[in-house]
């Protein structure tokens, strides 16, 4: 998914001994597959699909001739792929080539052109913009495929596996009619390292999701391409021209009677409807578990997304009017009264508590300056998302937020309106798109990275002792370790390389403060006021200082998953950071 982490990485393939299973491999021949995420027309999807790879294979079958055993084979054969389970998804990394519009000349319209068309008239013929999106798979060997789809068992009935071989070699195109393929399909698999990307499934929300083909899906695809019209088509117009008599009568009667009209020889035959598929599957990466890659041991990977469907566009800046609204709103619909601790961070005394509980964020539109697209992002508050602390049982998080995030009669996310002083009505819901906007995928803020950038100001755990005037170096040196323990304190190893500015290394993220002038005369007691854009303070007892707030840019020797977020405010969604590619 154009939503998949791209890493140079290269590890030799280890040898192993080959496991059962059915492997369908594809390997694109002229190194390039141009596809279009279903998400954006402007974005390749890589890796295909597995329900666009069946696809293909259905087209192969409906568009190659065989004898009735084989084309009969085939179609138990397809059937029996779609009742089985979601496969395991195996591909190399890859290179995006740059985005261009090409212009592509439309039909000829047989209607006269009342403009001139190069000082002449003539026949109206328009120029459409087309994109292209396109990867280029990172190279490989001739014998080593690009993609393979596994699905562990047992075995693999030879009366399959031959019609499937025999449909793979048949498929010429994935994707576009220039990215040409040769496929094949195998009864073992290697369970091996050698692949730079391997993807499983998981019945759990995961950082992927992808297209399959289920149960009946082959005699939707028929109905869809209209193939046996197409052919009743071709049949009936062959007859009418060829006979005469009676048998012409009939051939025409059974034409208007099936198509709606007389025929005519400048009646086209039927245009096969857009092929769709419906069903999408959860896919987390495989490798999030190796040891080279360091899990965050306070917050769970997959975050609560809940998505904005109604109220005026916010900036991020209003980030702890959302976050806490939404911590109220939860713990008012929690059926346990108070609240346990790991949902509102106290103790039934009324202390902080010391165990892990749950953070309340924004997820705002902020992009990465190394990434195109990204360069223009305003900031704007697309959702919302709740941190969940390691170690919660599925029963006990349903228990305290189901009231509030589904509702009972139906089963089916409700809308949560969250209402507070300063605050406009807006309404949000669980995210439950199968591709949902970039910003609003797990992934975007949880994938493994070694570079992180603050897409909300860190709060520092304490002040630094150093005056940031008179000792800016000293300051500086101060801050960093104050930053580098709140990462240890958010179960993160320390950094190797920590920058800090008043200004984020992300576009469409305010300053990490608001700018202040001095007021002459101070006005209700005041002697400062705020102007400009910027990060309101965190809020603090009246007797307490505010704590300073950066905006950080962190590497770690390792890469490590998220969410990473650190400070004094991270569980009001202060001190969230996104992975980036790197310093800009």
């Amino acid at each position: 998914m154009s939503d998949v982490a791209i890493a140079d990485t290269s590890t030799p393939a280890v040898a192993c001994e080959p496991k059962p299973g059915l492997a369908i491999s594809i390997r694109y021949t002229t190194e390039r597959c141009v596809t279009t995420s279903v998400s954006s027309r402007d974005d390749a999807e890589w890796p295909p699909h597995p329900g666009r790879i069946f696809m293909a294979m259905a087209a192969a079958y409906f568009e190659t001739d065989g004898s009735d055993e084989e084309k009969q084979a085939e179609i138990n054969a397809l059937n029996w792929l779609t009742q089985q389970s979601a496969p395991e998804l195996r591909f190399t990394d890859c290179s995006h080539r740059s985005a261009f519009t090409c212009y592509v000349p439309v039909n000829d319209n047989p209607k006269p052109n009342k403009a001139m068309l190069q000082s002449a008239p003539g026949l109206p013929r328009s120029r459409q913009p087309r994109t292209f999106p396109t990867v280029i798979p990172h190279y490989c060997d001739d014998q080593t495929p690009h993609v393979q789809l596994v699905w562990p068992m047992e075995s693999v009935p030879g009366e399959h596996l031959d019609a499937l071989d025999r449909i793979c070699r048949n498929v010429v195109r994935i994707g576009h009619s220039s990215s040409f393929v040769m496929s094949w399909a195998e009864a073992t698999y290697r369970e091996d390292d050698g692949w730079d990307k391997r993807l499983l499934p998981t019945e759990s929300p995961g950082e992927f999701a992808f297209r399959l083909a289920r149960d009946g899906e082959l005699e939707r695809l028929r109905q869809a391409c209209r193939a046996d019209d197409i052919d009743l088509f071709a049949e009936l117009a062959e007859t009418i021209d060829q006979s005469s008599g009676k048998q012409k009568t009939e051939a025409k009667q059974a034409f208007e009677a099936k198509f709606g009209e007389p025929y005519k020889k400048s009646v086209r035959p039927p245009e096969p409807l857009p092929p769709s598929l419906g069903y999408w599957q959860s896919y987390r990466n495989a490798d999030a578990a190796k040891s080279d890659v360091h899990q965050n041991s306070y917050f769970e990977t997959e975050l609560l997304i809940f998505e904005k469907i109604d109220g005026p566009v916010l900036n991020v800046e209003r980030t702890l009017n959302l976050t806490r609204t939404l911590r109220n709103t939860a713990m008012k619909g929690c059926p346990q009264q108070p609240p346990p601790a790991w949902l509102g961070g106290h103790d039934a005394d009324g202390r902080p508590t010391e165990a892990p509980h749950a953070a309340f964020l924004a997820l705002p539109f902020v992009g990465d300056r190394s990434e195109r697209r990204e360069r223009y992002a305003d900031g704007h508050v697309m959702g919302l998302a709740i941190a969940l602390p390691r170690d919660l049982s599925s029963a006990e998080r349903g228990e305290c937020l189901g009231p509030t995030i589904v509702d009972a009669k139906t089963g089916e996310p409700q809308e949560i309106t969250l209402y507070a002083k300063g605050l406009p009505d807006v309404t949000f819901r669980l995210s439950t798109q199968p591709s949902p906007p970039k910003f609003l995928r797990n992934a975007t803020w949880t994938q493994a990275s070694t570079t992180w950038a603050s897409a909300t100001p860190v709060v520092l755990d304490k002040f630094p002792k150093c005056s940031k005037r008179d000792d800016r170096s000293g300051w500086f040196t101060e801050v960093r370790a104050i930053i580098a323990l709140s990462c240890v304190r958010a179960g993160l190893p320390e950094p190797v390389e920590i920058d800090i500015d008043t200004t984020s290394w992300l576009t469409g993220v305010p300053r990490a403060t608001q700018k202040t002038r001095r007021l002459q005369p101070p006005h209700e007691g005041r002697d400062r006021t705020s102007f400009g854009e910027g990060f309101p303070p965190l809020a603090t007892r009246a007797t307490r200082a505010e704590k300073p707030q950066v905006h950080v840019w962190l590497r770690f020797e390792q890469e490590v998953t998220g969410p990473v977020i650190i400070g004094s405010g991270r569980f009001a969604g202060y001190g969230l950071c996104r992975p980036v590619i790197g310093r800009k």
